[in-house]
């Protein structure tokens, strides 16, 4: 199962969680979905004889989603009544312009039209589409309600949603019509990251393939690695479906990371296992290989584990789900190497290889493309290079990790649904349209709460009752709060509007369906005419609630809503547009229960145990909230991502360098890739999205990993050679080729994803590149310098040992001094 509802990536605990499942027990109407086409036009006022009629299509289609009450539905008609269960309540223009023009609201034509322009009708005065409600079914299956429809093989493919199909019923063609809203955003998402796996997830297969070949140029091997990757990526899905969780376009690209870290590892393991079968044999060679190889190999997925896990506690449900079913799916993967891969290499061992015996410590792909000596000798001019310079590589490197990661302090987020996507990608372009030629459509709800009782501290105190009883009259009357709520819309289009900073379209509520409020009067017949209308107004409640506006809330409260669009493509600073927003209401609510009090004689007590609450408050709800609040806690994500992978990866590098003081040397080229590619980033003013955060931890991870081996070679050279210097480029020119091969088949087989039109996965997969090539420099460039410098000493104390130390990481036979 898939969910991608931006109101569920942040917990139920946050308030903002909290305030629109409030809401959505009361309204229903932000789970809208627009639908209009290029022929969505009105006709001309119905009293003109000659007029333009409306397009026809509009009223069958409104009809054929959500039939008149008195419309009656054929049993054998079953396709339609399937339609018909996902919706529960069509809105279109003509009907709410019958609805202004006639009693009691009784408006001219041209007034109501201008009245609905913004928001069911656009600058023209023509353009008009059908606002559709979602049922309860459709809203925990929206791909069925309003998906559009993907060909695809086994259980890929998706047949049109019921919308789709009821478009086509009524002449309308799908590819034509343009639909906005929440619901449409979801969908799209869930659509744009399923395409997106399944016509990229090949691509890493076949790339990681490739790379796999040119590595092992076996086809035994090159197919017992890729089904190490392909079952380990099965893995990690099984996770989630045995775990009860749901998937998201985020974790989609979580079985591509798991195969390339497969493919990874077992590339690494087979190095053990042909290096092992000149010496033990083809059916040894296999233990042999895990026997040797498994504890650093467990090492570094455990290292990836651990960075993948420091953010498992992420109030973003994207990360946590990706990081934690990731961590689980890289744990499943240590199987396969484990288990799977001895089994398969004792099956169906590898034809030998000629000259074997001498190429053993040269199966990389460049080594076997030039003499055996150029590769070596390559290595030898880089690592004593950097070795002899240690001191300017040194200054460098610290230079450029303190230049760039003092951008860190830059960074800023980005959660804006819209750049989730491609600019070609059918949902920013239907945007495009609709606001072009209808209204705005990001949704932001205001709820103005008017109270209608007075709470009492003790009800023994009957004191208070004579106050409470002056209070209740001084409550405002139905037509004193519709004209509160009118001063508040007002102000706001003014203010944000087109006459303003034109981010917003028209605001609506229940005061847009009345008729003129008429001005407040002291004389007698002013005040009869005005008690009247106040009288029509109150019986017309119901009216007002069934078309999404008015409510009462279980302490009969009285709520009435304000719902406003903003603009999707004038990159609105969320955060700043809740602020203007704010401001221009807290004023008019604060005047009003400044009359309030005056008028009842009494300071609302604001301790606890209140006596007299103020008359109004207002509740700031709606999508834009939940982004804002989810551009707050992906920032603080990032911060916690750092601090707990350093936090629990350090100690295990202080574990396996067996001294503090080592380990804490061994974590600084770690932390160039994360500090210099998010620092850059902050320099560069690029924002961090969600795709670009779930590499943050990982690379940490992975860049351990090389860090590790490193490590061991270095240790195990130390003992035979005291020159720190040379074991440092003994250790370099084992293990660079590994290192830099590990890094590519990693990074390429995750790069592909940069194809994707579905910009969280291509930020993912190309700054996954990005990071880890800066994590190849960092361990070939600066880990050297820092072991052959002054820092490279804590590595040559010297302990009396007697055995092997209980934890040591150093193979125990020859024939592995020289392989990675």
């Amino acid at each position: 199962a898939k969910t991608n509802k931006v109101e569920d990536w942040l917990p139920k605990t946050y308030r903002e969680t909290d305030e629109l499942l409030w809401f959505r027990k009361h309204f229903t109407g932000d789970q809208f979905i627009v639908v209009s086409w290029e022929g969505c036009k009105l006709g001309d006022d119905p009293r003109l004889l000659d007029g333009d009629q409306d397009d026809p299509r509009i009223e069958r289609l409104a009809n054929y989603l959500v039939p008149p009450k008195s419309a009656i539905v054929e049993e054998s008609d079953s396709k339609h009544a399937n339609i018909q269960q996902f919706f529960k309540s069509v809105t279109t223009g003509r009907r709410v312009l019958d609805q202004l023009t006639s009693e009691p609201t009784g408006l001219g034509y041209s007034s109501a039209v201008k009245r609905l322009q913004g928001s069911l009708i656009g600058p023209d005065s023509k353009q008009t589409c059908l606002i559709i409600t979602l049922a309860d079914k459709a809203i925990v299956n929206m791909r069925e309600a309003i998906g559009g429809g993907v060909k695809g093989w086994l259980r890929f493919g998706h047949r049109e949603g019921a919308l789709q199909q009821a478009m086509r019923a009524c002449d309308i063609v799908p590819e034509l019509a343009h639909l906005g809203g929440p619901p449409v955003d979801s969908v799209a998402i869930d659509e744009e990251g399923e395409q997106s796996l399944y016509r990229l997830a090949l691509l890493a297969a076949f790339v990681g393939l490739a790379l796999a070949w040119i590595s092992l140029r076996s086809f035994r091997l090159t197919m017992i690695v890729f089904a190490c990757g392909i079952l380990s990526a099965i893995a990690s899905l099984a996770v989630v479906c045995v775990g009860g969780g749901t998937t998201d376009a985020f974790l989609l690209s979580m079985p591509s990371l798991v195969y390339v870290l497969a493919v990874s590892g077992a590339v690494h393991l087979i190095k053990y296992y042909r290096d092992a079968v000149p010496e033990f044999g083809i059916k040894a060679a296999p233990i042999r290989a895990i026997v040797e190889g498994w504890k650093p190999t467990l090492l570094c997925s455990v290292t990836t584990s651990i960075g993948l896990l420091a953010l498992c506690t992420s109030d973003l449900a994207p990360i946590r789900k990706f990081r934690m079913y990731s961590s689980a799916g890289v744990m499943l993967m240590l199987l396969m190497l484990f288990l799977f891969l001895p089994a398969a290499l004792y099956v169906w061992p590898p034809r030998p290889l000629a000259n074997d015996s001498k190429r053993r410590f040269l199966s990389s792909a460049l080594s076997r493309r030039f003499p055996s000596g150029v590769l070596d000798s390559f290595w030898q001019l880089l690592g004593g290079a950097i070795i002899q310079h240690y001191r300017a590589v040194t200054l460098v490197c610290f230079i450029v990790i303190a230049g760039l990661g003092a951008g860190v302090f830059q960074v800023t987020t980005n959660v804006d649904i819209m750049k989730l996507f491609d600019d070609q990608a059918r949902v920013r372009q239907d945007y495009r349209w609709l606001e072009e030629n209808l209204a705005r459509l990001v949704p932001v709800e205001l709820v103005v709460r008017f109270d209608e009782k007075i709470q009492k501290r003790d009800a023994k105190q009957d004191n208070l009752q004579e106050e409470v009883d002056a209070t209740n009259r001084a409550r405002y009357t139905f037509l004193q709060r519709a004209k509160t709520v009118a001063q508040i819309q007002t102000a706001i289009d003014r203010e944000l509007g087109a006459s303003g900073e034109d981010t917003i379209g028209r605001p609506m509520s229940a005061v847009t369906f009345m008729p003129n409020l008429p001005k407040s009067s002291k004389r007698l017949g002013g005040v009869v005419r005005n008690e009247i209308f106040d009288t029509r107004l109150e019986q017309s409640f119901a009216r007002f609630a069934d078309a999404g506006y008015l409510a009462k809330d279980v302490d009969e409260s009285e709520l009435w809503r304000i719902s406003v669009r903003v603009a999707a493509f004038e990159d609105v600073d969320y955060a700043d547009f809740t602020g203007r927003l704010k401001k221009v209401v807290s004023p008019l609510v604060q005047r009003h229960n400044n009359n309030f009090v005056s008028r009842s004689g009494k300071t609302p007590d604001t301790s606890d145990g209140d006596q007299i609450r103020p008359n109004i408050s207002v509740v700031y709800t709606g999508v834009i909230p939940i982004v804002y609040k989810a551009q707050r806690a992906l920032l603080e994500s990032l911060m916690q991502s750092a601090f707990w992978s350093f936090i629990t990866i350090t100690p295990l590098l202080i574990l396996v360098s067996r001294g503090i003081g080592r380990g804490l040397v061994a974590m600084i080229p770690n932390s160039l890739p994360v500090l210099v590619v998010f620092g850059g980033m902050g320099w560069l003013d690029i924002p961090v999205t969600i795709g670009s955060m779930m590499s943050a931890s990982i690379a940490l991870g992975v860049a351990v990993d090389d860090t590790i081996h490193y490590l061991v070679w270095f240790r195990e050279e130390l003992k035979t050679n005291p020159d720190r210097h040379q074991a440092s480029l003994e250790a370099y020119r084992t293990c660079a080729t590994p290192t830099l091969q590990a890094a590519l088949i990693s990074g390429l087989g995750l790069a592909v994803f940069g194809l994707s039109n579905f910009t969280a996965t291509r930020q993912f997969g190309l700054l996954m590149l990005t990071i880890l090539i800066a994590g190849v420099i960092a361990e070939l460039i600066m880990l050297p310098a820092l072991l052959a410098g002054p820092m490279g000493k804590v590595f040559e104390q010297k302990r009396a040992r007697t055995s092997r130390d209980s934890f040591d990481l150093t193979p125990t036979t020859k024939h592995t001094s020289k392989v990675a």
